[in-house]
This record gives C-alpha cells, structure tokens and sequence, in this order.
C-alpha cells in the first residue's frame, strides 16, 4: 500500500515531465509514419502540424482518422480463383471491335486493373428505387442457388423489410444467402436489420466492425460498394442503398438515384469481389457459381462490352482515378459527369481542364444541396476554378440526386458507387462498371438531358456576387476537402 501511494505521489510531482515525455515520443512516432507513408507532401504537413500542436489529441486523430491503407490479408489466404477475364498471361489484347482512338485506353486500362474487357453484356439502367426495387426483389424471389448481397446502407424501414423477408423466403427455399453490411453504413438500423436476418438463420458479416480492437483504428476505411449477385444469372450494381427514401414516388425525403441490371459473363467479375470482401470481413471462403451462357436463347441485346473497376485502400488503391484520366485522354467531342459529390483532387481537375482546351464539352450535374451542407460549401468554393476553360456546371434543383454516372462521347460509360471526392477516391472501398457500347451511352445521355431540364448553370456572375463571408467560410471547409 505504502509503494502504490509512494508511486501516486511521484506521479502527482512529476506528471508534466512524463507529459512533455509522452507527447514528444508519441509525436516523433507518428511523424515518423506520416513521413513513410502519406503521398500528398500538403496533407503530410498538415498532419505533422496538427501532430505537434495539438498533444496526444493530434495523434490519436491521426491513428482514428489518418491511416488510409489496410493490408487486405484475404488476397494472401483465400484459395484464389483466377478473376474471370484475367489479361495477366494473354498476349494479345482484344479490343471487340471499338473505336480506334480507344486501343491506347484499352491497353492502359488492362495494366490498371489484369481484367479483360468482356464482350456480350447487358446494362440495363433502373431509375430510382420506384424501378429498381422491384425488379432486385423478384430476382431475389426466383434465385435457385445463391444470393450475395453487400450494402452501405440496409435501413430496417418498409422497404428494408421487403428485402429481408424476401431473402428470408430464399433462405427458406434451401437457397444459400449471404449478406455483408457496412457496420458504419447502416448506423443505427444494423441492430434490426441484423437481428431479423440472423433470426431466421441467414448468414450476415459486418465489414470492420467500429468497435473491434483489431479494426478500431481503421474506423475511416469503409466498404461502399453496392452489389446483389443471383445464381450468376443476373446482378445489380450502381449507388443505390436499401431505403424507403430511394422510392421517389412515395419516400417523405426522396432521393434519386440509379441502380444498373447486368447480365453477362462480367457477373462472374462482381461476385468475385463480393467472395473476396466476404472472406476478409470473415475469413470463410465461399464459392459462387460461374456464368453459363444460355446457348439455345441469345439475347440480342447483349452488346456492352464491359469489366468491373474495383478500387479501395488497399491494393487496389487508385484503381478508379487511374481509370477515369485514362478515359478522358480519349474524350474527342463531349464528357457528362453526373455526381451527388464533385470535389476532385488537382490531378483529375487537370484531366478535366486539359480536355476542355481540347475543345471537348464538359458538362457536370450536381444538386443544388446534397445532404452534406459542408460539403455544398466545398463544390461553391471550388466553382469558380471548375469552370475555367469552358467547363459547365450545373445545380440540380429537385431533391437530392445520388446518381454516379460518367459518359463519353458516344461509346464509353462508367457507373458503379464511387463518387467525385476524396471520400471515394481514398477512403472507402467502391466498385465500378466500365462499359463501351453506343446505345447504352443513348440512354444514359437521355438521362442526363432529363436531370438538365431540371437545372440551372453556375455562372461567373453569380459567384462574383456571392458575400465575402460566404466565400471565407466555403474556402476555410475547402482546406478540409481531402478528409470529407
């Protein structure tokens, strides 16, 4: 007793010394990381900044908030089946007939991500939850085999409801279900959501748990991707979550949104990041059946070349960035950009601006208000740069647009669930779908001139006028743009 008091009363003395003493070596530790590990030279200062100026609370921001990569150990353990498509050992590239001017991207695009550009693939655009509900529910209802399932969001709502008795009756019919959530994602729903699917004995994983000790300091790296895989026989990707919010025609807050119906051997390529996603938040390895083309019943509509773009913290780092510069080099005539999010780092706005002098038309649709007011307050301080060079934007006035849609020219579309920011572009996991085909791009282009009717252009004049404290506060959340 007398030795634990001794020790108190040492503390009480001496706990600045061992203050200043912790604070200067957890300090030198986490500069030391900072320097080995962070790209951008801006953000490493500003993180060595915060580091020293703030004691204790700067570092532990930096472990919380600061560590952008994860080491996926599921690509060292799992059993690999080759990705469908793999170019890593072909020779000859196959460029299915496209465009000339479209080779180079090819190429570079098959040293981006060893995944061939699959041919005989249908795209099928699903405009809001009021479309694409129904159609993901009755393919749902008439699975013979298995059912994947990954969300961000799987609100415990009407519609959630829907889903989960759905999967429920599929569980019921010997169907094997397997559904992954976002612990962040679905915030306070994931106790409902979770239990109602648990309780009727369907198999649900959590990708890294906030609360895990293992996983606590990687609580900024979360799995956006949505994807829903059926007996390989059809799958649904884009960046529509599971909410009654999405079904536009009768939500209290809609939002709009695009889902995409997908058919094609290119299925086997999305359900092999779901396989790989399920065993690094598990560490069980399923298997999913492979395509089988239905040889006695071609679809005559099975003209989108296509392949799956995946892109997170981890291996797979830059995998979308790269994809999307890639692309723009190729851009002749028109590029439309559609995003609830448009705060691109200086490289992807260089792309932009370069193509721009080209002559290219740049076009890019954003909601007048997102549901992040912060983040309005980034994309209005950067309109003025944005526009340089001929680049129009334009606001959305209905409600919040969730839609994640870029076009070019008449051949090239990518869709999936990663948006403009450094949201998508470096914390989260996302999945896209690179596509060429012409009709596919007619839709999606009347899709854009539809939302355009809805809009009004940013133009010089109305920035100009804006007050000088409304331009100091949206500058000051812009030095935050890389961290929103």
């Amino acid at each position: 007793m007398q030795i634990f008091e001794e020790l108190v009363k040492w503390l009480l003395i001496h706990w600045v010394t061992i203050t200043v003493i912790l604070h200067i070596l957890l300090s030198l530790l986490t500069s030391l990381h900072v320097i080995m590990f962070k790209e951008n030279e801006r953000t490493s200062l500003a993180w060595i900044g915060l580091v020293v100026l703030s004691p204790v609370v700067g570092s532990l921001f930096y472990w919380l908030f600061g560590i952008n990569r994860i080491k996926r150990l599921a690509k060292k353990k799992h059993p690999q089946t080759p990705i469908p498509g793999a170019s890593k050992h072909e020779k000859v590239t196959n460029y299915h007939h496209l465009p000339k001017n479209w080779h180079s991207a090819i190429i570079a695009g098959q040293s981006i991500e060893p995944a061939n550009y699959i041919a005989q693939n249908t795209v099928e655009p699903l405009i809001n939850g009021d479309a694409a509900y129904p159609s993901m529910l009755q393919s749902i209802r008439n699975a013979k085999r298995y059912i994947v399932l990954s969300s961000y969001i799987f609100d415990y709502d009407p519609l959630g409801r829907q889903f989960i008795n759905a999967l429920v009756e599929a569980q019921q019919r010997g169907v094997v279900v397997n559904v992954l959530l976002d612990r962040i994602g679905i915030g306070y729903s994931w106790l409902k959501t979770n239990r109602a699917l648990k309780k009727s004995g369907i198999n649900t994983a959590r990708f890294l748990p906030s609360i895990s000790l293992t996983s606590i300091r990687f609580i900024n790296l979360r799995n956006h991707r949505k994807i829903l895989c059926v007996d390989a026989e059809v799958a649904f990707i884009g960046g529509m979550n599971i909410s009654q919010n999405n079904m536009v025609k009768s939500a209290a807050s809609p939002i709009d949104d695009v889902q995409f119906k997908v058919t094609g051997q290119v299925i086997d390529q999305i359900s092999q990041v779901f396989t790989e996603d399920w065993f690094f938040a598990t560490g069980e390895a399923i298997q999913f059946p492979r395509y089988k083309p239905n040889t006695l019943q071609p679809s005559s509509d099975q003209s989108v070349v296509s392949r799956v773009i995946k892109d997170g913290p981890n291996e797979d780092h830059n995998k979308i960035r790269w994809t999307l510069i890639n692309a723009l080099v190729c851009a002749q005539t028109s590029v439309k950009i559609m995003t609830p999010y448009f705060i691109p780092d200086q490289t992807l706005m260089t792309s932009l601006h370069a193509a721009a002098m080209r002559g290219v038309l740049i076009e890019i649709i954003v909601p007048e208000h997102s549901d992040i007011l912060f983040v309005d307050w980034v994309m209005e301080a950067n309109f003025s740069r944005i526009i340089e060079h001929g680049i129009k934007i334009y606001k959305n006035k209905r409600f919040f647009d969730h839609s994640k849609i870029v076009i070019i020219d008449d051949i090239w579309s990518f869709i999936g669930s990663a948006n403009w920011d450094a949201r998508s572009l470096e914390f989260n996991f996302e999945i896209n779908l690179e596509c060429f085909d012409q009709a596919l791009n007619a839709k999606l282009t009347d899709l854009f001139n539809l939302k355009k009717q809805h809009a009004i252009p940013v133009i010089e004049g109305d920035i100009e006028a804006t007050s000088i404290f409304i331009k100091i506060r949206n500058n000051l959340f812009r030095l935050f743009s890389p961290y929103l």
